[in-house]
């Protein structure tokens, strides 16, 4: 039988596995962004990323059993006749994925300012891929979800790639690998909120209690020094 220890480090390879997986796909894409930008002459127009749905669409079925969504945020100013451009999609039931609308007026009472946000702001100021989360995306879908972010550098500026996960579905990833109901275990995002548990009383998107921090037993990192997307980190509860 595995120590906890062991359980942990498992845990933490399987899902690091999981959502390396969805940044390999998003990168390709993002190098698609790339070569797309630097190829054109004059002022880009909306019309010359068209193939960018197609990507998504692909890149959401494919990884359906985590990702619910994903898209594109431009540089603000890429565009002469859209000033701010976000173009995302939604996973559907059936069929393609959907186009989800946001209010990018500015002057609206409803401005979805995506370039304040820090699935937005972190990426580009750091420049590398990061899982931003769990937050409530209010604005968007309106439920907690994580965000995998993917920036590319283009000559209009830093534009940011997503997939977005919710928390439901990385859950079950988490405890299919960890396969333990004790201790109680905790996947936690580097804002101190949960990303999943084995414990009912320990909710998903919550702030995990000083109580319970001060209870931490074991901690094992998701993510690799070498490779640090993924700011998270297992922790064990002592009884």
């Amino acid at each position: 039988m595995d120590t906890v220890r062991e359980a942990l480090e498992r845990t933490a390879g399987i899902v690091s596995s999981s959502i390396n997986a969805v940044f390999a796909d998003l990168e390709k894409i993002a190098q698609a962004v790339a070569e797309a930008s630097a190829s054109l002459s004059g002022e880009p127009q909306r019309s010359e990323f068209l193939f960018l749905k197609r990507e998504f669409a692909d890149f959401i079925r494919k990884h359906s059993d985590l990702i619910v969504g994903g898209g594109i945020a431009y540089a603000p100013g890429t565009f002469p006749e859209a000033p701010f451009w976000l173009e995302w999609w939604r996973a559907q039931r059936t069929g393609d994925p959907r186009f989800v609308t946001h209010d990018l007026n500015p002057d609206s009472l409803n401005y979805y300012d995506y370039t304040s946000r820090e699935w937005f702001t972190v990426p580009s100021s750091s420049g590398q891929p990061v899982a931003v989360g769990p937050y409530v995306d209010f604005g968007g879908i309106n439920v907690s979800i994580i965000t995998l972010c993917v920036p590319v550098s283009t000559p209009q500026g830093m534009h940011i790639l997503g997939g977005d996960l919710t928390l439901a579905n990385l859950e079950g990833v988490f405890l299919r690998a960890l396969q333990l109901r004790e201790p109680v275990v905790v996947l936690l995002g580097p804002n101190g909120r949960v990303i999943a548990s084995n414990s009912a009383r320990i909710a998903t998107g919550i702030l995990l209690q000083e109580t319970d921090l001060q209870r931490a037993e074991t901690e094992v990192n998701v993510s690799s020094d070498d490779l640090p997307r993924l700011p998270w980190k297992l922790i064990s509860l002592a009884s």
